[in-house]
């Protein structure tokens, strides 16, 4: 089995280890930016110390599990070429010959994506999300458990889409949005903002000034 270290020591790991383990991978250790969780132990992986590692060459190979759209945006972009990102793709979900996945990605059990489906680096999708046919999910993408994307859907940057959402054919997700958990989105959603419900509405707006 190859050596896998895991960025992020919260509940996320979890699934992360989890999904690693079925690919084959060994988890060799945990790294996370809070001091107070070294030594901890998450599925039987101890967390070992800060990413300063990353940078000091001690593992050649990492994934970020971090919930957290902004955060694991910040921790790509600081330590690209101090590692290899890794993709990893659970043995239980079904993943189409035709779809593209990109480095760091994550796929977690029962997942489903569909033909020509496009999916950037370091997303998340859920447990049991379904992506169908020609959708497109641009980097850092979160896409929740039990979501339904539906036929065309475009997922723009840093997007993020809560658990039983869906999202109707051919609409559009906007830049680092937030779709609330169980909203049906009807309508395109814009850039920086926050809808929920059914049909999906807008409730709030999101500081575009918080980007790395």
């Amino acid at each position: 089995m190859k050596d896998l270290v895991v960025i992020g020591g919260g509940g996320h790991s979890k699934v992360v280890i989890a999904t690693a383990r079925a690919v084959g991978f060994e988890v060799t250790g945990i790294l996370d930016e809070d001091e107070t969780k070294y030594g901890k132990v998450i599925l039987d992986v101890p967390i070992i110390g800060g990413l300063d590692l990353l940078r000091n060459g001690m593992y050649e190979r990492a994934v970020i599990a971090i919930g957290d759209n902004r955060k694991r945006q910040r921790i790509a972009h600081y330590y690209k070429g101090f590692c290899t990102w890794m993709t990893l793709i659970h043995p239980f979900s079904f993943v189409h010959s035709t779809c593209s996945i990109g480095d760091g990605t994550v796929v977690f059990a029962g997942a489903v994506t569909q033909p020509e489906t496009i999916i950037g680096e370091h997303c998340i999708v859920n447990t049991s999300a379904s992506v169908d046919h020609d959708c497109s999910l641009a980097d850092f993408v979160h896409i929740g458990p039990g979501v339904r994307l539906t036929g065309g859907v475009k997922v723009e940057e840093g997007a993020f889409v809560g658990a039983g959402a869906v999202v109707i054919p051919q609409r559009t997700v906007g830049e680092w949005s937030v779709v609330g958990a169980g909203a049906v989105v009807t309508k395109d959603v814009k850039p920086y903002s926050k809808v929920v419900g059914v049909p999906a509405r807008e409730i709030d707006s999101i500081d575009a000034n918080k980007g790395e």
